[in-house]
């Protein structure tokens, strides 16, 4: 693995929407051309199957018709800090990039360490918030001897 290599994509497969005031995993999936030996995506986690230095790009698109409350969206890493983690007022969000989430973050997953990876959504509007697409992109710049 090098940095050389493209980015994987695992994306949602189909909106959903995210209950007010609710932690909501997202179900991320490749697609067919999107498969790699070193990543092993299951119900709503990605596991590394490979030790390595990993990029992480994710983009999370929410409806911009409901513009209260606050937006927030983060990669879980079970018994590890998060390696993505943003919150910011709805209607700033809308404002600012028209509802589009964009987060960028690089760490060393695997085995025996931070091996999973889950995308989860939060929001307090009061009522559901569509999310319109979301993925994460993910790209190997090395790999551990």
């Amino acid at each position: 693995m090098t940095g050389s290599e493209t980015f994987v994509c695992v994306a949602l497969p189909t909106p959903l929407g995210v209950p007010s005031g609710k932690i909501t995993a997202v179900s991320l999936r490749p697609t067919a051309a999107d498969t790699r030996p070193w990543l092993d995506a299951r119900e709503e986690e990605i596991r590394f199957t490979r030790e390595g230095w990993f990029e992480v790009l994710v983009t999370v698109n929410l409806d911009t018709f409901n513009r209260n409350g606050v937006r927030f969206s983060h990669t879980w890493i079970p018994d590890h800090h998060p390696l993505h983690s943003e919150a910011i007022a709805a209607d700033v969000f809308v404002a600012i990039s028209d509802g589009k989430q964009l987060l960028r973050g690089n760490s060393i997953f695997g085995p025996g360490g931070a091996e999973r990876l889950a995308l989860e959504l939060w929001q307090n509007s009061g009522t559901r918030v569509e999310v319109l697409e979301a993925f994460l992109q993910i790209r190997p710049l090395a790999r551990s001897s």
